[in-house]
């Protein structure tokens, strides 16, 4: 069997039994309680839930998506009262849940990581909880995807970009785009000479983007704080998620999906090691170059046979995986756009499946630029585009009462 038949009939039998693979010991749902008829209103008018949680912080406070917008994002702490001018935790028992995308479009991306790197441990002594989840723009921070890096990103690593390491990975990178590998069938590599060589190397690699690429690595400083957290955290009657929940996968336990998301992120960087000792391939390339490669191979029938197993799981990942696919919950948008009428039934599944009254997100902007809820409040909507610059909307955060009420903040 040819490479481009057999990586068609993997595929074939991976969105068939993906799904499955995650719902398997899934329990019969209960019938719909959700009448297609309801309408959803705005979170923001104090209405108490049916049921009080047990109270284990004094409020949660969920903020959405920052995108390197340190300014807006330190000034709402401050509003909020969990931070001080110093930077230092001052919410008492409190806990700040953001729901990921704290990378990309805006400049301080780092700022806003270290912020809360320092705040994590200050919560912790004082009763508090900082909690953080993976967004899909820090699982392309993390898988080398480039571009929606800001100049300014990079300008905040340049001072750590020494000429030595510069002109390491100038050296290391051309030659490879220069020799290629006989272990490839594809022109992959001389196509990318044309856009990646000595004359065009520092426009496409300005300085900060070597040390911007170790800090975000599974070594670095940024990296290895990310890879700590989750992609699902749910707390008392709540699931919080950044970009949602597909009926697809949505009725699995949160713990499988979680595993499932964690075991093809280490399966990705597994793959890329592999490449990159057999000299076929150089993380610093970035993603959608490794996608071109792939892509390319597939189309020459294939890499040497020693090589095809690493392609075809790349093909699998990059196409069809939970972690990088769009129905997986960094990516998914079903529930922020989708017609209420249409997905009433499958919300109110997912929900019982979750075993939690609402499931609170980010990464749609809101029409509005203003917190919203659909299906009676139990779908919330957290991305106000809070980088005024990308999206000119505005920071805010909903309030979780002690009481079981929701509220916004402005």
């Amino acid at each position: 069997m040819s490479f481009r038949a057999a990586t068609s009939l993997i595929f074939s039998l991976l969105l068939a039994l993906g799904a499955a693979a995650l719902l398997a010991d899934v329990p019969e749902q209960a019938p719909d309680k959700v009448s297609p008829g309801d309408q959803p209103s705005k979170p923001n008018d104090g209405e108490k839930d049916a049921k009080k949680p047990v109270k284990k912080h004094e409020r949660r406070i969920v903020i959405g998506d920052v995108h390197g917008d340190f300014r807006a994002f330190e000034k709402l702490l401050r509003r909020l009262e969990l931070v001080d001018r110093d930077g230092n935790w001052t919410g008492g028992k409190e806990q700040l849940i953001q729901t990921g995308d704290l990378v990309d479009r805006g400049p301080d991306s780092r700022k806003a990581i270290e912020l809360l790197m320092k705040i994590e441990p200050q919560a912790e002594k004082a009763g508090g909880k900082v909690t953080v989840l993976i967004g899909n723009h820090e699982v392309m921070m993390l898988t080398g995807r480039t571009d929606f890096i800001s100049a300014g990103e990079y300008a905040a690593f340049a001072k750590d970009e020494s000429d030595e390491l510069r002109a390491k990975r100038r050296e290391a990178l051309l030659e490879l785009i220069d020799k290629g590998s006989p272990l490839l069938r594809s022109r992959y590599y001389q196509d990318l000479a044309r856009a990646v060589n000595a004359r065009t190397f520092d426009r496409v690699y300005p300085r900060g983007y070597f040390a911007l690429r170790r800090g975000f690595s599974r070594e670095g400083r940024y990296g290895k704080w990310i890879l700590r957290k989750s992609f699902l955290y749910r707390d008392l009657e709540t699931l919080f998620v950044h970009g949602g929940i597909s009926p697809q996968y949505g009725l699995a336990p949160t713990k499988k999906i979680e595993d499932q998301l964690k075991l093809e992120l280490k399966t990705y960087f597994e793959a890329i090691d592999e490449l990159e000792r057999r000299k076929v391939f150089d993380f610093d390339l970035g993603f959608l170059e490794l996608a071109r490669l792939v892509n390319a191979e597939r189309i020459a029938g294939g890499p040497h046979a020693d090589l095809r197993k690493t392609f075809i799981t790349l093909d699998r990942l990059l196409n069809v995986g939970l972690l990088l696919g769009p129905e997986g919950p960094t990516w998914y948008r079903g529930l922020a756009q989708g017609d209420e009428r249409t997905f009433a039934r499958a919300v109110e599944q997912i929900l019982e499946a979750q075993k939690v009254e609402r499931i609170v997100m980010g990464h749609t902007v809101t029409m509005s630029k203003r917190i919203e809820g659909r299906f009676g409040n139990t779908v919330i909507l957290i991305d106000t585009g809070m980088n005024q610059d990308h999206y000119g909307g505005q920071p805010s955060a909903l309030l979780l009462q002690p009481d079981g009420s929701v509220r916004v903040f402005e």
